[in-house]
């Protein structure tokens, strides 16, 4: 929630120009499907009106060519499941910072991250207590005002100002660090990956380990094909 709600993600600084990006004819924003570059890539999706695009812009790791490609299938089918999605209340009555804060933890954490939370902490047998998500300061925090809550030249400044005299220096005057497994190293060495050779999935293996595909898509793909895999033994 301290992310979500006081502007610790990248989507923060990125919003405004999104914004105004979208304002782009459609046959703009999706002539850039067959560069190289990722962020050129996904303007495509800024094309579906509300969160929906703006949040697959900012965080989709495929765009509808791809998908139609691994799944063997036409791109207009793509498209028609992402266009048929529930239509969103609009936020457009939102400052540009709120409307990432609402994207954010409407879609990437209550989708994501509380499901990721639940799953491992279950598995394990922990209990996780999430104090910025508690109902009463939620609500607080939705009530700050933009120019307030997201002000400062850190990222969550107003967190930091909050705690700066009970916490040490070394502990918020720092870099901002993610919470990342070292898959990318993981993947890099796993052997049952590397005797893809030949395969589909073997050409996936070479452009991830090349540096032309990032760890997020090719642990996507390495993990659906061996769910396929499983389910046709």
């Amino acid at each position: 929630g301290g992310d979500e709600f006081f502007g610790g993600y990248p989507s923060f600084s990125r919003i405004s120009t999104t914004l105004q990006i979208q304002k782009l004819p459609n046959a703009v924003l999706r002539s850039g499907t067959s560069t190289n570059s990722k962020k050129l890539r996904r303007l495509c999706y800024l094309t579906i009106p509300g969160p929906i695009g703006i949040f697959l812009f900012l965080r989709g790791q495929f765009i509808p060519n791809e998908i139609a490609a691994y799944l063997n299938i036409e791109e207009a089918e793509v498209w028609k499941i992402l266009e048929s999605a529930p239509q969103l209340p609009s936020i457009a009555h939102l400052t540009d910072k709120n409307q990432a804060s609402w994207i954010e933890s409407n879609l990437y954490m209550q989708n994501q991250l509380l499901r990721d939370a639940d799953v491992m902490s279950m598995a394990h047998g922990v209990e996780i207590r999430l104090p910025f998500l508690d109902a009463a300061f939620v609500k607080l925090s939705l009530q700050i005002s933009s120019k307030t809550k997201y002000a400062g030249a850190f990222k969550k400044q107003l967190l930091i100002d909050s705690f700066k005299n009970i916490l040490p220096e070394a502990v918020w005057n720092r870099p901002k660090m993610g919470f990342t497994f070292p898959f990318k190293e993981w993947l890099g060495r796993d052997q049952y990956a590397d005797c893809l050779t030949g395969t589909k999935m073997g050409d996936y293996h070479k452009k991830f380990v090349s540096g032309n595909m990032h760890w997020a898509q090719f642990l996507t793909i390495f993990l659906m094909e061996n769910k396929s895999n499983a389910a046709k033994g």
